[in-house]
């Protein structure tokens, strides 16, 4: 839980960045599911959260010199019926530290004739009122707002302080938790979701929801794979990324693990995953103050490279598997991104927040997918998640093969099909000195995985009834 003190401090941080511009904050609320009394569940925008510590629907904040006015919908007269003790204004208003709390549908009137500067949200409709009431359009992901209350937002949320490092281990214990017991119930005759309900369970049991779609697969090259639908057979990887997120503040981690079905990995499996584990290393180690992020994917680039040309799946120089990004092939995405309220955070800013000034991404094909490339500084926090995957649609994209030509050995490639993919994945914070690894306690070395897949009863024994 973060103190309402640090919601206080922020704002007050907020308002010294701006010179004491008054900024509106707006929250999003529950979309309808089915009707007005069946919402899908909440989750508060995060920038909202991060200055007010605020989850409820539809709240407002007016920030300025004098303070911030939490505004909120009164709770209707028959709510104590339905949802027992409910809470007044002044309740709410010491809970969360605000100098004062005032019934929503005042907002319009109190903002009329000020001087405002907002962000858009997640919420199409929050943002129209937002618009309106401060005279400018708004888009999410798009304008997002004033560029000066953007980059404020930016540059306090990018460095992690102490109260939110303290979430995100909890986070990350909790994940760990979460992650022991779905290797530990994997095994042949199983099925994805099987795992995938005991994993998200385990989330439930510690007080988080999940962060993102947990992603439990056998089909590992399908990077965000939606669904849970696969029998686990002997011989297959499983991987599993998830993440938990705290309920009351919204921190939360991003994990992945990826681990053998029947618990021992095959010669080819052993070797591809020391590989990415090498890389994964590696480029933790890199993690320091002033070192440029994009550096730290090259090098994970130039381990996987390595790895790929003794395997024969690459041909040449190792300099030239760089030069022309042939290692994407095999490893098509960046080695990470921002995290914290966000899984990848402040990403509604897109390249803005994680970028720094006067660079761009990459246009070949694989760094054209990394996320962030800023020179590393204490505070920050981020994921490190090299990979190796075998995809069909790389494999057979012909301007790809045009261009790289021998320098892929696509007939071995092609006897690598159904491999389905790797990926380990670890959350970093950049201190004075080493970086610290967030998430640790979650196994990754091959002799702890074999040790633990398959060693307490299956997923589906421990959900039949």
């Amino acid at each position: 839980m973060i103190p309402a003190l640090t919601h206080a401090r922020r704002r007050a941080d907020l308002t010294r960045r701006l010179g004491g511009r008054a900024v509106l904050l707006v929250g999003t609320q529950a979309p309808l599911r089915t009707s007005p009394i069946n919402a899908y569940p909440h989750r508060q925008d995060s920038n909202f959260l991060y200055f007010t510590g605020c989850s409820q629907p539809g709240a407002a904040a007016l920030i300025d010199a004098q303070g911030c006015t939490l505004f909120l919908q009164p709770p209707a007269d028959d709510d104590e019926l339905w949802h027992g003790h409910v809470d007044t204004l002044e309740d709410l208003r010491l809970r969360y530290g605000v100098e004062r709390a005032a019934a929503l549908d005042t907002l319009e009137q109190t903002c009329q004739g000020r001087a405002l500067v907002s962000l858009a949200v997640a919420d199409p409709e929050a943002t129209r009122k937002a618009a309106r009431l401060v005279g400018r359009p708004l888009e999410y992901g798009g304008d997002n707002g004033d560029s000066d209350l953007a980059d404020a937002v930016i540059a306090q949320r990018r460095r992690k302080d102490q109260d939110e490092l303290s979430e995100l281990r909890r986070a990350a214990a909790a994940t760990a938790a979460a992650f022991e017991l779905a290797m530990s119930a994997t095994r042949p005759g199983g099925n994805e979701a099987h795992v995938a309900a005991l994993f998200n369970a385990a989330l439930a049991a510690r007080d988080c929801t999940n962060g993102y779609g947990s992603i439990v697969t056998v089909r590992g090259e399908v990077l965000h794979n939606p669904d849970w639908t696969n029998p686990l057979e002997a011989g297959q990887l499983l991987l599993l990324d998830g993440g938990g997120e705290l309920r009351e503040s919204g921190y939360g981690v991003d994990i992945t693990r990826t681990w053998p079905v029947d618990g021992r990995f095959t010669g080819r499996q052993r070797a591809a995953y020391q590989a990415v584990l090498e890389a994964e290393e590696q480029a933790i180690a890199m993690c320091r103050p002033g070192v440029r992020y994009r550096d730290v994917h090259l090098h994970a680039a130039r381990v996987m490279a390595r790895w790929l040309l003794d395997e024969g799946l690459l041909r040449g120089s190792l300099d030239a598997a760089l030069e022309s990004h042939a290692a994407a092939v095999f490893f098509p995405h960046g080695v990470g991104h921002l995290l914290g309220l966000d899984t990848h955070d402040l990403e509604q800013f897109w390249d803005k927040a994680s970028y720094a000034p006067g660079r761009s991404r990459d246009p070949h094909f694989g760094t054209a997918y990394l996320r962030m490339d800023l020179d590393l500084e204490p505070g920050f926090v981020f994921t490190i998640e090299p990979g190796f995957y075998v995809v069909p649609a790389i494999l057979k994209n012909q301007e790809l093969r045009d261009r790289l030509g021998d320098l892929v050995d696509w007939d071995k490639a092609a006897g690598w099909a159904d491999f389905g993919g790797i990926r380990i994945e670890d959350d970093v914070l950049c201190t004075d000195t080493s970086p610290e690894v967030l998430t640790a306690a979650t196994p990754k070395s091959i002799d702890a995985i074999e040790a633990l897949v398959g060693s307490g009863a299956s997923a589906w024994d421990r959900l039949r009834v």
